[in-house]
């Protein structure tokens, strides 16, 4: 799953959305989502936007950016688009990937414990915040990842590699999310350093179950949903520890990844006639 599984994935991605348009094309379209989407954030925090309702619009609005640019492209790429959140993985064992969140919080509370984190109450904030924290997450997942996945990835994919195409993607994703932490936003008390380790980390594990399941935005989303679903798991001790602990283990999912080879294409085969193909 780690290799084959996501090179055979990565054939049927990376081709760009409308094979027929240049590539010059699909990047220009990239770069006009990355401007307007940051400069939607910087108005948006500039107006005062309630706390509440910013996380909201910092999803939403990438999304209505990349169909917009979807629809200017023409060539049925708002259809293509769309067809990527019902795309299913053809091989059921990706959907082992949806147990990522759930092995990742348990690991954060134990690490705490261990470095000595009171174990009272520790899950006193988990109900009923669990049965319905992952309801509030799902649309929004789904929605991001509809643009910065479905959208953008295909795109970059078309000049560098997934790996490239993930870390390049970080950075716009990251100044978005860091109008979140900005004063009288709804992180202000929390560290950025760990909110920029959680952001490439998860670009790095969603773009590798989306190559290797063939462009599936749909178990993304799912998977995005879980990891921001867990978080009343996580949430029984100090907040600081708990933000750092967390994400530096995401940093080591996604490091531990690209060590065990999930992003190495196959060599090419040789030709029949060749001497090594004999």
């Amino acid at each position: 799953m780690t290799i084959s599984d996501a090179a055979a994935g990565l054939r049927r991605a990376a081709q760009p959305w409308n094979t027929d348009a240049p590539v010059r094309t699909q990047i220009l379209s990239v770069g006009i989502f990355f401007a307007l989407s940051l400069g939607l954030a910087a108005v948006a925090y500039a107006a005062s936007l309630p706390p509440a309702l910013m996380p909201f619009v910092l999803a939403s609005g990438p999304t209505i950016i990349a169909i917009a640019i979807a629809w200017r492209e023409g060539r049925g790429a708002v259809r293509r688009l769309f067809r990527s959140l019902t795309i299913r993985p053809q091989q059921a064992r990706w959907y082992m990937t949806l147990l990522i969140p759930l092995v990742w919080a348990p690991a954060t509370v134990a690490i705490a414990v261990l470095l000595g984190q009171p174990t009272t109450g520790l899950f006193d904030k988990v109900f009923p915040a669990i049965l319905i924290v992952p309801l509030v997450v799902l649309l929004p997942a789904f929605i991001e990842e509809l643009a910065w996945r479905g959208f953008v990835m295909p795109r970059l994919m078309s000049v560098m590699s997934p790996l490239q195409a993930a870390l390049l993607l970080g950075v716009p994703w990251t100044l978005v999310h860091l109008v979140l932490f900005l004063p009288g936003q709804q992180y202000d008390f929390l560290a950025i350093w760990p909110m920029v380790l959680s952001i490439f980390s998860y670009s790095v594990l969603l773009t590798w179950i989306y190559v290797g399941t063939g462009g599936s935005v749909l178990l993304t989303a799912l998977v995005h949903a879980l990891m921001n679903g867990v978080a009343p798991i996580m949430a029984g001790f100090d907040n600081d520890l708990s933000w750092a602990i967390r994400n530096i283990l995401a940093a080591g999912i996604a490091i531990g990844l690209v060590a065990l080879g999930a992003f190495r294409q196959p060599a090419p085969a040789e030709p029949p006639d060749s001497p090594a193909g004999r």
